[in-house]
């Protein structure tokens, strides 16, 4: 089981995410940041007809496991102004410490809620507490 919440700040939207495992706590990160772009846009995603379903694959490197969930999701952000759309599932092909391939799920929009400048490194730290939960913080700049 996974779950995110957001904490409110003055310039910034903290996404607080927890996670048993990596690709748990990805997914949530996706999502969290795709309903704040769009309000419960990812409401009903598995009922949308496979017309209005878009779909992209990206491949990240990075120096560690926070490194690439920040990468991960400056990406999909990048793919969501570039297409006009929020992305709601991912399926990983590869997850490791610094590398994945993952194909994502979106649906086009008219406009977002809530324009996300930029996923910050602020704060974010994946950490393993003592049931062996995941979670980290991820600071967005609005």
């Amino acid at each position: 089981m996974s779950s995110y919440e957001f904490i409110p700040h003055v310039a910034d939207v903290r996404l607080k995410i927890k996670a048993k495992e990596i690709n748990n706590l990805f997914t949530a990160a996706l999502i969290g940041m795709s309903n704040l772009l769009k309000s419960d846009g990812c409401s009903n995603f598995d009922n949308l007809e496979n017309s209005k379903i878009v779909k992209d694959t990206i491949e990240i490197s990075s120096i560690d496991l926070t490194t690439l969930l920040i990468d991960f999701l400056s990406e999909v952000l990048t793919h969501s102004h570039v297409n006009k759309s929020i992305y709601c599932k991912v399926k990983f092909d590869k997850l490791t410490d610094n590398f994945l391939v993952a194909t994502i799920w979106g649906r086009k929009i008219d406009s977002f809620d809530e324009d996300i400048k930029a996923v910050t490194y602020h704060e974010a730290d994946i950490s393993k507490d003592n049931q062996g939960d995941l979670s980290t913080i991820i600071i967005f700049d609005i």
